[in-house]
């Protein structure tokens, strides 16, 4: 698992993984799945400022806007908790590393 984080399109995996963790993140058939693809998330943001100029910010931030809207507020699991904070890691180094101009990707949303 680690080499295909390290060797694949990020922008391809950032949208598989967030999508992945949609389908799965209220599923009672694999109850540490969410927790493995938020770990895989965790650490594909640590290397986020290395490869943020091969990533489609616009994708990436576009499959994050779907996954947080498939979130019910009101009756958050404890799944939904850990995506939020990955959310706002990843959404918080994308704006450190990009500045202003994240406002210019941001426009697809």
């Amino acid at each position: 698992m680690l080499r295909c984080l390290e060797n694949c399109n990020k922008t391809s995996i950032f949208c598989v993984l967030f999508n992945l963790l949609r389908r799965y993140k209220d599923t009672n058939e694999f109850p540490k799945l969410p927790g493995l693809i938020i770990k895989c998330l965790l650490k594909l943001s640590k290397i986020l400022e290395k490869v943020i100029n091969e990533l489609d910010v616009e994708r990436v931030l576009m499959v994050i806007h779907l996954y947080m809207i498939s979130i019910d507020h009101e009756k958050k699991s404890s799944n939904d908790e850990m995506g939020i904070r990955i959310v706002k890691t990843l959404v918080h180094e994308m704006v450190k590393v990009k500045k202003n101009s994240i406002m210019q990707s941001y426009a697809v949303v």
